[in-house]
């Protein structure tokens, strides 16, 4: 997924939230624990463990992941950051959530 948005939530995480659709994410039950990768526009990664999480709004409810990262990374996620799944198939092709 490519990050829209993010809110830390202090003593939980980061939240970082999806430009668009994340249809991968909705297969799986909230709060289930990921292994993802993230890589920062700069194309720097680093892979850790994301929760998938619900955020509900007036008009819709769409899912996200709280990620737990060290602090250093977390304040160099912006937008376009991506996060990817690293428990599908091999490869980046299909992995991007």
């Amino acid at each position: 997924m490519r990050v829209a948005a993010t809110w830390p939530l202090p003593g939980l995480g980061l939240l970082a939230l999806p430009e668009g659709a994340t249809p991968h994410l909705v297969g799986y039950p909230l709060h289930t624990a990921l292994a993802v990768a993230v890589v920062l526009p700069d194309g720097h990664s680093c892979r850790g463990r994301a929760t998938v999480e619900e955020i509900a709004r007036t008009t819709s409810t769409e899912r996200g992941l709280l990620l737990d990262f060290a602090p250093e990374l977390v304040e160099q996620l912006a937008t376009g950051t991506e996060i990817w799944l690293l428990e599908q198939a091999a490869g980046p092709s299909g992995l991007e959530l």
